[in-house]
């Protein structure tokens, strides 16, 4: 390659990454109408959940819902969002302890077992909306949730929903 060919690639080279460096740092684009202006502290994915809207679906597909178990589904499912969040909103609230900023464990014991009644009575809620073979499918579908939540509490050194302190 001649003098002149490399003065023009490397010239286009240094040309190319200006350009990436002044496009990384434009705005990035707004967020979609819908969310929320603070996101929760976690994500989804995360503690696998991913919303209502999902959790109707995977009811859906598991038990068949008809159109009017999926409406009344959809209600249950959506006033328990509601509380879980205000139950979160009301912790966060609450005075942080001194040592790093992190709540004590009965006030996080509390919490989760709060969340786990709201769980309960929607579970409830949901199954009366059922018939005999859903309602069974949903029952296993419950006990495979509780189950899992119990394995995973145990890898973190926390007690189980309902156990009481020693």
């Amino acid at each position: 390659m001649n003098r002149m060919q490399w003065k023009v690639a490397m010239g286009a080279a240094l040309l190319g990454l200006c350009s990436f460096a002044a496009y990384a740092q434009s705005t990035p684009p707004a967020a979609p109408a819908g969310n929320d202006a603070n996101p929760a502290p976690h994500n989804n994915w995360r503690r696998g959940g991913g919303g209502s809207e999902r959790e109707l679906e995977r009811l859906t597909h598991a038990l068949t819902l008809t159109a009017d178990q999926q409406t009344g589904v959809k209600a249950l499912l959506e006033q328990q969002s509601m509380q879980m969040k205000a139950l979160r909103a009301k912790a966060q609230a609450l005075p942080q302890t001194e040592t790093a900023g992190s709540e004590t464990a009965e006030t996080r014991q509390a919490g989760i077992t709060q969340m786990d009644q709201i769980r309960d009575e929607t579970d409830t809620k949901i199954s009366a909306l059922l018939d005999d073979t859903q309602k069974k499918t949903f029952a296993d579908m419950i006990a495979r949730r509780k189950a899992a939540m119990a394995r995973h509490e145990s890898r973190e050194g926390n007690p189980p929903p309902g156990a009481g302190a020693i």
